[in-house]
C-alpha cells in the first residue's frame, strides 16, 4: 500500500557544494534548513534581523543591506525595560539602545559583503497577511505584541510582491551577477489568520514566487510546501499545534532537498561529516577510560582526514574537543 504521494522535485542543475556561501531569510522554517546545512558545515548565515513571514519585509530587510541604509535612533523603541525594533524580531532587542542600534548596523555591514560573494540566497516566505504601523507608516516584521490599535492588517497582493522582489533581485544582480535565488513558500500554517485565509496566503506566495521565477533565469523553486502538504499530506506529520512540520516532516523535506541540490561528492562529505558531528554531541559517562580515550583518538585522527582533504570545511571545534583526552 502506498501511504503517501512520492512527489520527486526537479533536480536542480545548480549544485551546492561546501565552498559556496549561503544567506537564508524567511520563515522559521528557513531556519531549520539552516541549522542543518550549519551541522554539516557548509558556510551559512541565516536572518541576520531574525525570523521574517510576510515578502515585502523580506524585500525590504534585503534592500536596507544592499543599500547600507543604516537603523537611527528614532526606528527603535523601548518596552518593558528593553529595545525592539519593527523590522525586526523579537529575538533581537538589546536592554540599551544603543548596543541594539550597533548591533544591527554591523549585521548589515556583514550581510552587505556576503551578498557581494554568496553564491545562494535562499528564501522562504511564510504569509501575504504583512501589519502596517500607522505611525511609522511601513509595513512591519514583528509587531513585538504592542497595542492591535496601532496597525493595520494586510493581505499582500500578488502584483506588490512581485514588483518588490524583483526590484530588489535587479539591486542584487547589480553587485553579484552570478548569485542564484532559491525560493520556497514555508509549510507552516498560519492558522491564527484563519484555515480559508492561510490557503488564500499561501496561494498569493506561490502565484508571486513562481512568476518571478519565470522572470529570471538564475531564480529557481525548492517545493518544500508540496512535499509536507501534498506529499507526506497528513496531521501525523505536524506538531500539537497542527501548524508545524514535525521533526519526521523536517528530515523528509532535508532528503529531498539533498537530492536536489547536492551532488555525489557533497553527500558522501555530508555523510563523514555528520559522523562526527554526531560523535562531538556523544556525551561520555566516564572520559578516563580506556575505550572513552580510543572513542575520542579514533574521531580526532576522521577530523585530521577530512581537514586535509578539504581545507575550506572548518572543523577547528571537533579537532580541538577530540585531541583533549581529559576534557
Amino acid at each position: 500500500m502506498q501511504f503517501h504521494l512520492g512527489f520527486q522535485p526537479t533536480i536542480s542543475l545548480n549544485k551546492i557544494t561546501h565552498q559556496d556561501g549561503l544567506l537564508l531569510i524567511g520563515s522559521c522554517f528557513s531556519e531549520h534548513i539552516a541549522s542543518r546545512l550549519g551541522d554539516l558545515k557548509f558556510k551559512v548565515q541565516a536572518n541576520p534581523f531574525g525570523i521574517v513571514f510576510n515578502p515585502k519585509s523580506m524585500a525590504n530587510a534585503l534592500n536596507r543591506i544592499i543599500h547600507k541604509k543604516y537603523f537611527s535612533e528614532n526606528e527603535v523603541f523601548e518596552k518593558e525595560g528593553a529595545w525592539y525594533l519593527l523590522e525586526a524580531h523579537s529575538s533581537v532587542s538589546s536592554e540599551k539602545k544603543e548596543d541594539l542600534l550597533n548591533e544591527l548596523n554591523r549585521l548589515i555591514d556583514i550581510w552587505n559583503q556576503q551578498l557581494h560573494t554568496t553564491s545562494y540566497l535562499m528564501l522562504t516566505v511564510g504569509s501575504a497577511f504583512a501589519y502596517y504601523h500607522k505611525v511609522q507608516e511601513k509595513v512591519v516584521a514583528n509587531c513585538h505584541k504592542l497595542p492591535q490599535s496601532e496597525f493595520d492588517k494586510l493581505l499582500l497582493e500578488n502584483h506588490e510582491i512581485i514588483v518588490d522582489f524583483q526590484e530588489m533581485i535587479n539591486d542584487l544582480k547589480a553587485i553579484n551577477p552570478k548569485i542564484k535565488i532559491v525560493f520556497t513558500v514555508s509549510p507552516v500554517k498560519h492558522l491564527r489568520d484563519g484555515v480559508v485565509e492561510n490557503n488564500l496566503s499561501k496561494a498569493i506566495l506561490i502565484q508571486s514566487v513562481h512568476q518571478l521565477v519565470k522572470q529570471n533565469t538564475d531564480c529557481s523553486y525548492f517545493p518544500a510546501y508540496e512535499l509536507v502538504n501534498d506529499d507526506l499530506r497528513d496531521y501525523r506529520f505536524y506538531e500539537s499545534d497542527l501548524a508545524h512540520p514535525n521533526t519526521q516532516a523536517i528530515n523528509y523535506v532535508w532528503k529531498k532537498f539533498s537530492e536536489v541540490f547536492f551532488n555525489d561528492k557533497t553527500m558522501e562529505i555530508n555523510e563523514r561529516v555528520l559522523q562526527i558531528h554526531q560523535a562531538y554531541h556523544h556525551r561520555l559517562f566516564n572520559k578516563a577510560t580506556e575505550s572513552s580515550v580510543k572513542f575520542k583518538h579514533n574521531f580526532y585522527q576522521k577530523c585530521v582526514t577530512l581537514q586535509a582533504e578539504y581545507s575550506y570545511l572548518d572543523l577547528s571545534k571537533e579537532l580541538h574537543y577530540f585531541n583533549n583526552y581529559e576534557d
